[in-house]
């Protein structure tokens, strides 16, 4: 299994449980995001930097990519967890880990998809069960979602696991040149993707002189993220400050006149 210790075993699967509850519920905790599941998985296994490295690129993979309604889509979540374990483990990088983690996420759909449809059946047997006033039997019947949104979760990290490195090495083995390069071309392609989705949500023409500013920082200015970010912050918050204290001044300024 990797060369997983019993420890690290069992603190991944609670991760796992963890992010499965949060993912299906309120996300008041904020570690269903692929950012937190990476650095806390590759914490786990010694590596917090490129668990964090693992969980950033596959965040902004995901940007733009929602499951609105009762659309299935790919799951970025066990994605990152898969793709951080194989890399950090097998000790042959981010390309190997996405081999198997992102077939996986997008082999999710169709499990989503059964979750869904045994979720219909446990629904109308609560309702049954209420249309005969058996309201404690429908309430305990209704907690067999939490058990199989975790099974959802637990399944293919647990299968992965199993299969070990040895499976593993001998899946990324038979693959073709021609594959693992297209893989690995997509792995860098994907994160522009999704950025490119999520501007496609954001005012960009109104705030085009920002994205001017960031780009020339990164591009040509050799600043990093982390540099770009806070002064991007720093904007934001000036631009807010500026529109909440004119905004009372202008509202009395229209009193006055009214009168």
């Amino acid at each position: 299994m990797f060369g997983l210790t019993i420890l690290q075993l069992i603190l991944i699967l609670i991760i796992t449980e963890i992010i499965a509850l949060d993912s299906g519920g309120p996300q008041t905790q904020l570690i269903s995001k692929p950012v937190v599941a990476g650095t806390l998985i590759g914490a786990i296994l010694g590596d917090m930097t490129q668990g964090m490295f693992i969980g950033a690129t596959l965040q902004l993979m995901s940007m733009g990519v929602v499951g609105l309604g009762g659309a299935s889509v790919p799951n970025y979540l066990i994605t990152t967890i898969i793709t951080t374990i194989v890399a950090i483990q097998s000790g042959q990088g981010y390309e190997i880990g996405l081999e198997i983690g992102l077939p996986v996420g997008m082999l999710y759909v169709n499990l989503d998809i059964l979750h869904k449809i045994l979720n219909g059946y446990v629904m109308r047997w609560s309702q049954k069960l209420v249309n005969e006033k058996k309201f404690s039997q429908s309430l305990n019947v209704l907690y067999l979602h939490l058990v199989l949104m975790s099974l959802k979760f637990l399944l293919p990290v647990l299968i992965v696991l199993l299969a070990g490195q040895t499976v593993t090495e001998a899946i990324v083995g038979a693959m073709p040149a021609w594959l693992f390069n297209g893989m690995t071309v997509a792995g860098k392609i994907l994160p522009v993707t999704g950025m490119a989705m999520l501007l496609n949500y954001m005012p960009v023409k109104k705030n085009f002189l920002y994205l001017c500013i960031g780009f020339v920082m990164y591009a040509y200015m050799g600043v990093g993220t982390l540099g770009v970010a806070i002064i991007g912050f720093g904007l934001a918050f000036k631009y807010y400050y500026d529109r909440t204290q004119n905004a009372p001044a202008v509202a009395a300024a229209g009193g006055l006149e009214d009168e």
